[in-house]
């Protein structure tokens, strides 16, 4: 015996999958920028505190390139399943009687909307925005790497070596 949904189910359903997956991306992403604020914070002490943390640094640098990189593939799979569920809502959008064209013509929509903007005026999507921050964290932790490498390697310190004089100044 096969059970048949009906479509209003079959929009419920997607609805529950979509909204799921979608406070889920939002969630995720959320706590990575936690994360990042965390991380941004304990390099700034590492690099401004003397050589001998710089091992931390180089650490919290990795782990900050490592988190952008996992974070990043956890956004495409939950990408993914937002799809999945877009695609549901598609199939459901041209079957309907109504032309609402919300899903379908979404992306021809966006499409439009940019013709004629520049870069910092154009529309951009959740998925691009995310992949350019997972980007510009990871190329920050590998820089950091970089820095506290050299640090160590004392190629480039950024203690003062000036020591200041508070003796005060006497009038003969």
């Amino acid at each position: 015996m096969t059970h048949k949904i009906s479509s209003e189910q079959a929009v419920e359903h997607a609805w529950k999958y979509f909204e799921l997956h979608s406070n889920q991306r939002i969630t995720m992403f959320n706590y990575f920028l936690f994360i990042v604020v965390g991380l941004g914070t304990a390099i700034g002490v590492a690099i401004q505190s003397s050589s001998t943390f710089a091992y931390i640094g180089i650490f919290l640098s990795l782990f900050l390139s490592l988190s952008s990189f996992f974070f990043w593939k956890l956004d495409q799979r939950t990408s993914f399943l937002i799809k999945q569920s877009e695609e549901v809502f598609k199939k459901l959008e041209r079957n309907s009687s109504v032309d609402i064209g919300i899903f379908c013509n979404e992306e021809s929509n966006l499409i439009k909307a940019n013709e004629k903007k520049n870069l910092f005026s154009k529309i951009m999507t959740y998925g691009s925005i995310f992949r350019a921050t997972f980007l510009v964290m990871g190329i920050i932790g590998i820089m950091g790497v970089l820095i506290f490498s050299l640090i160590i390697t004392k190629e480039i310190s950024f203690e003062s070596n000036s020591k200041v004089d508070n003796t005060p100044i006497s009038k003969h």
